[in-house]
């Protein structure tokens, strides 16, 4: 099993108009794609909360992904829609970054 880690930093002036676009569309993109849904897949959103004052929203998105194959899938079809939406939007008002992690048993 793998998580796909998307580490979304977005301006305060900004941010209301990237986090409606954020749940109302790209939650929903997702969700049509069927990236965290069913028995093998889900999704975390978090707000990434830190105590020294950075001004920036930072969000972190967890998905679980039962192969590289999807990971793949993942990369181009849904970080390129939100890519090809929100980077004409926000420019880098709004930066991500994507990461793969292997969930190993211990």
């Amino acid at each position: 099993m793998y998580i796909v880690n998307t580490s979304f930093m977005v301006e305060p002036d900004i941010h209301e108009r990237w986090y409606e676009l954020f749940v109302r569309k790209f939650v929903p993109y997702l969700q049509e794609a069927g990236f965290g849904t069913g028995e093998a897949q889900r999704f975390v959103f978090t707000r990434v909360l830190t105590d020294h004052g950075d001004p920036h929203y930072t969000y972190s998105l967890q998905i679980e992904l039962p192969d590289t194959g999807e990971y793949q899938r993942f990369m181009q079809e849904a970080m390129g829609e939100y890519a090809a939406i929100a980077g004409p939007m926000f420019g880098e008002k709004a930066l991500h970054f994507t990461s793969l992690l292997k969930k190993i048993a211990i």
